[in-house]
C-alpha cells in the first residue's frame, strides 16, 4: 500500500490517496482521532503538493503522484490532480486548480501527459483552463515514448533530467485551436488519428535519431519461444489440443514455473474464449494442469445500455489494458482470436486486420505481458504451417512467433508442438511431443468432473513442416519407405548401423526424412555404443500372440509413461539424431495406474 498526501497551502493534511496492489486507489480523509474515513464528503479537492511549490514559477503537470515524486527527487517541481486522467473532454480538469496555481505564483505550467488518448485529454483540459488565466502552458511530447507510457517510464529507458530540462524549455506554447479535444460523439472510437491524440490534419510528425533509442534485450514469457511485449498465435486443426496447450502454459504462469523471465514470479493470466464452456471446460482444464486459479480471470464485457457481449478489438482495447495492468497479467489469451475482432472488420483483408492487431500489440509492449491468440487452420492443402492459418496472412506477419500443434502423423496419439515462426529467438528450437490424458479434477453433487491433461514425452526428431508436411502430403514415400526399411532389417537380422541405413536407403532413392517417418512407422528401436558413439536400429522383438502365433510389439520406444519430461529443458538423448526422445513412453497404458488416469482423451 502506498498513500500520497494531499495537503493545503500551509502543509495541513486534507486526505490521501492510497494506491493497492494489483494497482488500484481509492481516497480517505482523517477522521480527528487517528483514524480514516473513506470518503471525501466536504473536503476542498487541492494539487497535489499544494504546499511545496507555493513560490515556484515553473511547475509540471503530472498524470499521476508517482511521476510527479519523481520529478521532485530531480528537483523540479510537479504536481498532479488527484482523480487521474479521463478520456472525456472537461472532466479532468476544476476551476479551483487554476486558482491554486495563480495564489502560488505559478507562472508557466508544462504539462507531461501519458501517451495515451486519455493523457491527451487530459494535458489539453489543463492547458486550456490555464492558458484561459494567463499561465504560460507547454505540452510536452517525449520522443521515443511508448504507448500508454508516462514520464517516468521516459526516465526509466535512460534518459537524464537534462533532457527532459530541455523538452520542458523548447517545446511550444499553447494556443487553442478549435480542434483541441476529443469531440463527445467520438469518446471512445480507437482510429488511428484518435490513437495519435490529434483530429484531423493536427497531426505531428516527429524525428528520433536511433543514437538517443536506447537497446533492450528480448525478455521472455516462455524462454526462446514467445517473448513479452508481442503477439504470438497458436494454431491447428479443432480438436488437436490447442487450449489445452494455452492452458498448461497458463498454469505454469500463474504458479511461476514456466522458465522465462517471470520463472519464481507467479503472474494473472486473462482469458477471452466464447467457443467453450468455463464451468464444463475451462476451469477443470485449468485444474488439471494445476494452475492456480485465483489469477486466471475471465473477461466479461458490459455495453453502456447494460447487456451483457463479448470482448471486441480494437473498442474494448483502453478498457482491456487497464484491466491487465490492474491485475499485472502476464499473459491474455483470446480464443478464438478472429471472434475477437470487431464485426465490421473482415478478417480476410490485410489492412483491417491490422488495425485490431497492431494496437493490440502496442498493449502487449506497454504491459510488458504477450497476447497469446489461438487461431484454427484453413482447408488448404499447404504443407505451410503458416499458410494454413485461417483468415488474412496478417496474423502472422504481425505476430512475432507461431505455434502449431498437430496430430503426429505415425502416432494419432501423440500430438506435436513445434514453431515455424520466431522473429525473436531461435529458429532451430525442437519440435515438442505431448499427448493427451484423462484426468479426474473434481467431485461434485452432480457427479465425477473429468477433463484433459496434457503430458509432455520430450523432443521429436522432425520439424513441424515435415510433420506437416507428412500429414497433408502424399503418405506414398512412407509407406514406401516402411516396406523398404521393414525387409532391410529382416536381412540383416534386425539391426544394422543407422549411418549405414540412411546410406543404402538414399541409393534405394527414398529420404532421410521419409526413413526417419518409416521408423516410427515400424516403432524401430534406437541403441547407442562404443566409441564415438554410434547408433543401431533395431526392429522391435517378436512376442508371441494370444493364439500362439508370433506378432511384433508394438508398444512403441522406451520410456518411463508416468514421468513427463519439461517442455523447455528435456532430458538429452545420448544420440540426438538417433535416439528415442526421453519419456516417449507407449501409445496407451500399460501399469495399474491407466485406470485412474483414464485412458487417452481427446479434446473436444
Amino acid at each position: 500500500m502506498m498513500p500520497y498526501d494531499y495537503r493545503d497551502e500551509s502543509g495541513t493534511l486534507l486526505y490521501q490517496k492510497v494506491r493497492l496492489e494489483p494497482k488500484r486507489f481509492y481516497l480517505r480523509r482523517p477522521d480527528g482521532h487517528g483514524g480514516w474515513i473513506d470518503n471525501l464528503d466536504g473536503t476542498r479537492s487541492v494539487l497535489y503538493r499544494l504546499n511545496e511549490f507555493q513560490g515556484h514559477k515553473a511547475v509540471v503537470l503530472c498524470e499521476g503522484e508517482k511521476d510527479a515524486d519523481r520529478l521532485w527527487s530531480l528537483d523540479i517541481p510537479a504536481t498532479t490532480t488527484p482523480d487521474g486522467a479521463k478520456a472525456q473532454p472537461g472532466k479532468n480538469w476544476r476551476p479551483e486548480y487554476t486558482e491554486q496555481l495563480r495564489a502560488a505564483g505559478v507562472e508557466r505550467l508544462a504539462a507531461t501527459p501519458d501517451h495515451d488518448n486519455a493523457g491527451q485529454v487530459y494535458a489539453t483540459d489543463a492547458a486550456s483552463a490555464c492558458h484561459e488565466a494567463g499561465i504560460t502552458v507547454r505540452v510536452v511530447e517525449l520522443p521515443g515514448l511508448l504507448q500508454k507510457g508516462d514520464v517516468s517510464d521516459w526516465l526509466d529507458a535512460g534518459h537524464t533530467k537534462e533532457e527532459l530540462d530541455g523538452l520542458l524549455r523548447g517545446a511550444p506554447v499553447y494556443e487553442p485551436d478549435e480542434a483541441d479535444g476529443v469531440p463527445e460523439d467520438r469518446v471512445g472510437v480507437t482510429d488511428d488519428k484518435q490513437a495519435d491524440g490529434a483530429a484531423g490534419p493536427h497531426r505531428i510528425v516527429t524525428l528520433t535519431a536511433a543514437s538517443a533509442i536506447p537497446v533492450r534485450p528480448v525478455r521472455w514469457l516462455w524462454e526462446n519461444r514467445l517473448a513479452l511485449g508481442t503477439l504470438a498465435l497458436l494454431g491447428g486443426r479443432e480438436g488437436v489440443g490447442k487450449t489445452i496447450c494455452a492452458y498448461t502454459l497458463s498454469a505454469g504462469i500463474t504458479r511461476g514455473t514456466l522458465p522465462g523471465d517471470y520463472l519464481g514470479t507467479p503472474r494473472a493470466v486473462i482469458v477471452a474464449a466464447t467457443e467453450d464452456s468455463w464451468g464444463h471446460t475451462i476451469v477443470p482444464r485449468l485444474m488439471a494442469a494445476d494452475a492456480d486459479l485465483d489469477l486466471v480471470y475471465r473477461v466479461d464485457v458490459t455495453s453502456i445500455e447494460g447487456t451483457d457481449t463479448t470482448l471486441s478489438l480494437p473498442c474494448d482495447l483502453d478498457a482491456l489494458e487497464g484491466v491487465v495492468r490492474e491485475v499485472r497479467a502476464g499473459l491474455i489469451i483470446l480464443d478464438p482470436l478472429i471472434s475477437r475482432l470487431d464485426a465490421t472488420l473482415d478478417s480476410h483483408k490485410d489492412a483491417e486486420v491490422r488495425l485490431a492487431l497492431e494496437p493490440l500489440v502496442k498493449l502487449a509492449e506497454a504491459a510488458d505481458a504477450l497476447v497469446l491468440g489461438l487461431i484454427h487452420v484453413n482447408k488448404s492443402a499447404s504443407s505451410d504451417p503458416l499458410t494454413l492459418l485461417m483468415g488474412s496472412r496478417a496474423f502472422a506477419a504481425v505476430a512475432r512467433a507461431v505455434l502449431f500443434v498437430l496430430v503426429d502423423p505415425d502416432d494419432e496419439s501423440v500430438r506435436l508442438l513445434g514453431q515455424p515462426k520466431n522473429n525473436l529467438g531461435r529458429t532451430d528450437l525442437p519440435t515438442l511431443q505431448f499427448r493427451i490424458v484423462g484426468k479426474k479434477v473434481a467431485d461434485t453433487a452432480e457427479g465425477p468432473v473429468w477433463t484433459g491433461k496434457l503430458e509432455w514425452l520430450g523432443e521429436s526428431d522432425r520439424s513441424i513442416r515435415e510433420a506437416v508436411e507428412a500429414s497433408t502430403g502424399d503418405r506414398t514415400a512412407t509407406d514406401e519407405a516402411a516396406d523398404w526399411l521393414e525387409d532391410y532389417l529382416t536381412s540383416v537380422d534386425g539391426t544394422q548401423d543407422s549411418q549405414i541405413i540412411l546410406e543404402d536407403g538414399r541409393r534405394a532413392e527414398h529420404s532421410k526424412s521419409a526413413l526417419y517417418r518409416a521408423k516410427n512407422k515400424l516403432h524401430i528401436t534406437s541403441a547407442t555404443s562404443g566409441f564415438p558413439r554410434k547408433a543401431r536400429w533395431s526392429l522391435p522383438p517378436v512376442v508371441p500372440s494370444s493364439g500362439g502365433a508370433p506378432t511384433t510389439e508394438s508398444t512403441g520406444t522406451t520410456g518411463n509413461t508416468d514421468a513427463p519430461v519439461d517442455p523447455v529443458d528435456p532430458v538429452d538423448p545420448v544420440d540426438s539424431v538417433d535416439a528415442p526422445p526421453q519419456g516417449t513412453g507407449t501409445t496407451g497404458e500399460t501399469d495399474d495406474t491407466s485406470a485412474e488416469r483414464g485412458s487417452t482423451y481427446r479434446e473436444s
